[in-house]
């Protein structure tokens, strides 16, 4: 009897009080991208943690959607079937009874279906329209400048179509380049895609947000389906003249309670930013032909790359390249222009072709009208503001080397003669500083002989200009300035 009343008043081993809750915490990301970012991870902490236990996954309903998943590898997204499951709030449980622990997860999907390139009205960045000169039109700036028409499909995620490489006519499939003074801090606006072959995007499921580095979202607010993200580059766009064209790498990503950021999707925009001393410096605007053309101002920066942004250097940088990696050729038989006309014989009217020169039309060989074309169509869609001058009339000439020449010589036209009827250059607005692609000059202490030293004509005096140019007793002056057209 005494061991019976023994028995009973002892706790008999598993019941009474319960054992201590096992100390496991699960930390998952709170969502996540199956098709355009990392699988959905998690890990498990505490003493008692088992780090490679599987997890499981439902549905809202509580359903089983996905029975077994290893953290090794993570969600996929995919059912037991292996079919992406579609978007919205789902469960993620690891382990049984006392020890599973569970947190929810969004299945989202996040895609850019529009970008497009803004400014503030020149306070900050100052968007400058391209122009297609094969199609004869210039850039919408209320346009984006690449879009897709679904941010996936049933193959899977829909890139954002890289920067066409076109130069002559817009690509229907392709992204546009954009142009800014690069001095610019230029805006972008992403349109954010609401639905997906998976469903709705879900996107406000949970806080997202969206980052570039190297830029500021205007009005940091958590992402919603079909929304507009816009930031800003927290840099100009350089220091020199150039070509950007580094895509934009946004990262989409969601935040838990203990402030650790989980990545959710990864998107390329395309990007090539044309970066101008400044606008176009043309006196005639009301013509969309004196906005940059795409075919010129994209080879001349990518030659003129890391030119420092001031008026003359870029018209210097201008002249060499022309000059020495142009592979044109002075007309030394007659000296007469290939791409440039005089309008009805007005010396203020020059009209250049310069559709007609890119393609090279009418071939290599130039004079000196067509090289003041080139200088002050490429100079002025470049921003730096330059005309050209005719020097007249009828004069000798010191020792030259033409374009295209490997020796200097007085008589570039041989037995046809030893100087110019006129000659074309050109010149700032006050005719102080003179450029010529066409020839250079004998720059050392006596042009009127040889040996010679090549001297580029870049930010060259007017008045030295005329010195080392024509040769005593003849003499010469600017008769006329102008910046002609285009076409």
């Amino acid at each position: 009897m005494l061991l019976t009343l023994a028995l009973a008043c002892t706790s008999a081993p598993g019941t009474g009080d319960s054992a201590p809750a096992p100390d496991i915490t699960l930390t998952a990301a709170p969502a996540f991208d199956p098709l355009a970012g990392p699988a959905l991870t998690w890990t498990l902490s505490g003493e008692d943690a088992k780090a490679d236990a599987p997890g499981e996954i439902r549905g809202e309903d509580g359903e089983v959607v996905r029975s077994k998943v290893l953290p090794a590898l993570g969600w996929d997204g995919k059912d037991d079937d292996g079919k992406y499951v579609g978007t919205g709030t789902y469960t993620l449980a690891v382990g049984a009874e006392e020890r599973e622990r569970t947190a929810p997860v969004a299945l989202v999907r996040a895609g850019v279906l529009a970008a497009y390139a803004e400014d503030d009205d020149g306070v900050t960045a100052t968007r400058v329209p391209l122009y297609w000169h094969q199609k004869r039109h210039t850039q919408d700036l209320d346009d984006p400048f690449v879009t897709v028409e679904a941010i996936d499909d049933a193959s899977g995620v829909v890139v954002l179509p890289a920067v066409g490489e076109g130069l002559n006519v817009p690509a229907t499939d392709a992204a546009e380049p954009v142009a800014y003074p690069y001095d610019s801090r230029p805006i972008v606006s992403l349109t954010l895609g609401a639905t997906s072959t998976l469903g709705a995007a879900h996107l406000g499921d949970v806080p997202l947000h969206l980052s570039i580095p190297g830029w500021t979202v205007l009005g940091d607010t958590p992402l919603a389906d079909g929304a507009v993200v816009t930031l800003q580059k927290d840099e100009p766009l350089g220091t020199t003249l150039g070509v950007s064209e580094e895509p934009l790498v946004a990262t989409v990503s969601a935040t838990d309670d203990a402030g650790t950021a989980w990545p959710v999707a990864t998107i390329e925009v395309p990007w090539r930013a044309y970066r101008l001393l400044g606008p176009p410096t043309f006196e005639q605007t009301d013509d969309e032909r004196y906005n940059p053309w795409v075919a010129a101002v994209d080879p001349a920066l990518r030659a003129l790359e890391g030119t420092t942004p001031t008026h003359d250097a870029t018209l210097d940088a201008l002249v060499r390249w022309v000059f020495e990696d142009g592979g044109l050729s002075y007309d030394t038989v007659s000296g007469a222009s290939a791409y440039t006309v005089y309008v009805q014989g007005d010396w203020a009217r020059a009209n250049f072709q310069m559709t007609s020169f890119l393609s090279r039309k009418f071939g290599l060989t130039v004079n000196c009208t067509d090289c003041a074309g080139i200088m002050v169509s490429y100079g002025n869609m470049l921003g730096a503001e330059v005309d050209y001058a005719i020097i007249g009339w009828n004069f000798n000439l010191d020792y030259i080397l033409a374009i295209g020449g490997t020796e200097f010589d007085h008589c570039p036209f041989g037995d046809y003669g030893c100087g110019f009827s006129y000659h074309a250059v050109t010149t700032d607005i006050d005719n102080a500083l003179i450029w010529d692609a066409t020839l250079a000059l004998d720059g050392d202490e006596d042009p009127t002989s040889l040996p010679s030293t090549e001297r580029l004509v870049q930010s060259v005096p007017s008045d030295e200009y005329l010195e080392r140019l024509v040769l005593p007793p003849t003499t010469a002056s600017y008769v006329y300035q102008a910046q002609g057209t285009l076409q």
